[in-house]
């Protein structure tokens, strides 16, 4: 019969608190690593905000220059994203890779990343929109590194 004993005690809640701690430092350090990126894509031309969406609709990160219900924001970029996916699948056009969406005032560009996330830029109507598109492929890695 094995028996533990308080020192072994001692050194398993140790273990378990250092764990505890080194994952609460990985995860703020992934937050700040986010949040550099969508600051870097916000400083862009022309873009207004950038998020991240996870796949309940809920916004995980945003950079904005404006207001913004990021409740209604996360779950209506989840709809139109499944929404062009599901097209895109109907019409035999494979993966989605970004979607864009051109408005009165701008436009919306989004990309799917690791796990249901979605990353998503909107824009003012004199963004580059290929140097946006650019930046999006370029960042995409990265972020799936980070999820």
């Amino acid at each position: 019969m094995a028996t533990l004993t308080l020192e072994g005690q001692y050194m398993d809640k140790t273990e378990k608190i250092l764990n505890e701690v080194a994952s609460e430092e990985q995860r703020a350090a992934r937050s700040e690593a986010v949040d550099a990126i969508l600051r870097s894509l916000t400083g862009l031309k022309g873009v207004t905000a950038a998020a991240v969406v996870d796949r309940d609709g809920l916004v995980t990160s945003i950079r904005r220059e404006f207001d913004v219900n990021t409740d209604a924001l996360g779950a209506s970029v989840q709809i139109v994203f499944g929404a062009a996916t599901r097209a895109a699948e109907y019409a035999s056009q494979g993966v989605v890779k970004i979607v864009i969406g051109e408005n009165a005032d701008g436009y919306l560009m989004m990309a799917p990343l690791k796990q249901g996330f979605v990353l998503s830029l909107f824009t003012d109507e004199d963004a580059l929109l290929g140097a946006v598109r650019y930046e999006i492929k370029e960042t995409i890695p990265t972020l799936n590194q980070l999820f």
